[in-house]
């Protein structure tokens, strides 16, 4: 299932290249605009490139939900459900490669932010990586969520980019919170990009007691998200069969 699914994605990368290559634009473009702002206790660039990264992961989620929303439109989802393995197993194959795409998604974005604008990558050092791969893990799980419920393309549509840009917004990832109205910093901590950006954050400037903690709701909102995506993939019993107990 994975060697399947990595093999699919390589075929197309179109997507991911896409949103890559534009989160690189929009850096470039918004970085006036971060630099008068001010650092919000940090150079600009420690809050403009983790909430871009966290803004075009979300919007890639969809390339995760349409992983398993292919297997409706080829026609293998019943065969794919009714087969010996467990919805687990199904979604770890689709979850890996999944994972290390997102995961090259970030690092071409932060190298170039690091290379270009600044970003300290080597503050980072291994903090970032593993803030990275919770990400990573956390939107594949998010992806696969939706994709295990919904029908149709433009649900799947529907869902994804309403969702990436409502969290993005929700949680500062595109504008900073001390300039939003009060009430979305409230909502904030309620959102996956809010614990996202703040552990990217964390693991460049050292603040080892937040990255701790962002890493753990990474963690549980990865876990949640497997288990709705699960019970989505989760065989049904037929009507003659359940008749027949």
């Amino acid at each position: 299932m994975a060697r399947h699914t990595a093999i699919l994605l390589a075929r197309d990368p179109g997507t991911v290249l896409a949103y890559t290559v534009m989160a690189m634009v929009l850096l470039t473009v918004l970085r006036p605009v971060y630099e008068r702002l001010g650092t919000f206790g940090g150079p600009p660039i420690d809050q403009e490139a983790p909430g871009t990264a966290v803004m075009f992961t979300l919007l890639a989620l969809d390339v995760a939900g349409q992983s398993l929303l292919s297997e409706r439109t080829w026609h293998t989802w019943d065969r794919l459900r009714a087969g010996s393995v467990g919805p687990l197993t199904v979604l770890a194959g689709k979850a890996i490669p999944l994972t290390a795409l997102f995961a090259l998604q970030q690092a071409a974005l932060f190298a170039f932010a690091d290379a270009v604008y600044g970003f300290d990558l080597a503050a980072g050092s291994w903090r970032l990586a593993l803030v990275v791969a919770a990400w990573s893990v956390c939107v594949t799980g998010l992806g696969l969520a939706v994709g295990a419920w919904v029908r149709s393309q433009g649900q799947l549509s529907a869902a994804a980019d309403i969702g990436a840009l409502a969290v993005t917004c929700l949680s500062g990832s595109l504008v900073p919170l001390p300039i939003l109205p009060h009430w979305v910093a409230q909502v904030a901590p309620w959102t996956p990009g809010y614990w996202a950006l703040r552990g990217f954050q964390a693991a460049v400037e050292g603040d080892a007691a937040t990255f701790g903690r962002t890493l753990a709701v990474l963690i549980g909102i990865s876990a949640l998200a497997f288990m709705v995506a699960a019970a989505g993939v989760r065989p049904r019993r037929s009507p003659a069969r359940e008749r027949s107990r």
